[in-house]
């Protein structure tokens, strides 16, 4: 029995949605009520609208028009209601001849860990992206660094290479004045926060930064940090939201930059895409990338996906003049498993990289 109307606090639910990381979730009940009974003529449309949806930006009357005139023709009856966790709830159907989307539980927001003055001389600050947070460490600005966990090599910053001590830190950007950490979606900030801020503080901190800073609400740190990204420092991109088409609009124009550096973290930021089309134009690109940099972050980043569709990147990064990326590449095969790349692994094996050779004669093994 559909609810009987919108949910009051429907959009601020949509915006919740993202920062839980439950848009794959959601996504996947709507493929299988919905997408899989539409025409392929229509899926684009629908995958487009979704997006839209399941962001922080707008979702108007127009939207919701144009979504129920791609699914309402091809689906005349049926109500779907999903409990997502968290007290949230994701309906849609007919109604009335119409297709409707709702989201509710989100209106009232839990007690953010922002919501409260730091007196330290760190300050954390949230970001657009729901698994990175800025610490403003003093000092003065100056271009950063972006490390990522599986980087070839051992970090050049040992204070990065303690940071990647704490097994759940993805990656640590190292500006002038900020430092920036992400964290894996298993660990909620909430319960990371202080312990990552105890240790930024230790390692970062700079005792002659002067911090007087009046008390702000939960809404104007994430009002200032989405106007920091905006203004558009380089070393920030790897702060946006890929799944928000204003971010991912800025990380698509960023990946033809001249920089490498910034090519680099345009391509791993837009591999953490929902969308599977963007995730594929992005392999393609990095890894047909002049730079050695952007290569190997584009093979490092699809390997983690463990997606069959970019087996024959894989398998044409086997011949790549670096020897690393070679490794990784073989490892990746490994990993989805030979079958049909089997010969071209086996090519390998004469590899004039110890390590290339070492990685072909494991998965041979392996593979029996």
């Amino acid at each position: 029995m559909p609810s009987a109307s919108r949910p009051a606090d429907h959009d601020a639910t949509r915006r919740t949605l993202a920062g839980h990381d439950l848009i794959a979730t959601a996504s996947g009940y709507l493929t299988s009520d919905i997408a899989l009974a539409l025409p392929f003529e229509a899926l684009v449309a629908f995958k487009k609208l979704l997006l839209q949806f399941f962001s922080v930006g707008a979702w108007t009357d127009l939207d919701e028009q144009e979504l129920s005139e791609v699914v309402a023709p091809h689906i005349n009856e049926g109500w779907w209601e999903h409990d997502l966790g968290r007290g949230l709830t994701l309906a849609y159907g007919i109604r009335e001849g119409r297709f409707e989307l709702w989201a509710g539980g989100g209106g009232t927001p839990a007690p953010s860990i922002f919501d409260r003055v730091f007196a330290g001389p760190v300050v954390p600050e949230a970001t657009p992206h729901p698994r990175k947070v800025k610490f403003t460490t003093g000092g003065l600005p100056a271009p950063g660094i972006w490390y990522r966990r599986n980087d070839s090599g051992k970090p050049a910053d040992p204070r990065v290479e303690r940071m990647f001590a704490e097994p759940d830190v993805t990656d640590v950007m190292v500006a002038g004045d900020f430092v920036t950490i992400g964290i894996g979606a298993r660990s909620p900030w909430e319960e990371r926060l202080e312990p990552l801020l105890a240790l930024v503080t230790e390692l970062f901190a700079d005792p002659g930064a002067a911090r007087h800073r009046p008390e702000r609400t939960r809404e104007e740190l994430m009002q200032e940090a989405g106007r920091a990204i905006v203004a558009g420092r380089p070393e920030e991109l790897h702060l946006l939201d890929p799944n928000v088409e204003t971010d991912r609009k800025r990380l698509l124009h960023a990946i033809d930059a001249d920089d490498p550096r910034v090519r680099r973290i345009a391509v791993a930021v837009l591999l953490e895409s929902n969308d599977t089309d963007i995730r594929t134009r992005t392999v393609t690109r990095g890894m047909a990338d002049p730079s050695r940099l952007v290569r190997r972050t584009a093979v490092d980043a699809a390997a983690d996906t463990e997606d069959e569709r970019f087996r024959p990147l894989f398998e044409n990064s086997l011949t790549d003049d670096d020897a690393w990326i070679r490794w990784k590449a073989v490892r990746s095969l490994g990993d989805l498993g030979l079958d049909q790349s089997r010969s071209l692994v086996e090519s390998l094996t004469d590899d004039l990289d110890f390590q290339v050779r070492f990685e072909v004669a494991k998965v041979l093994r392996d593979a029996g």
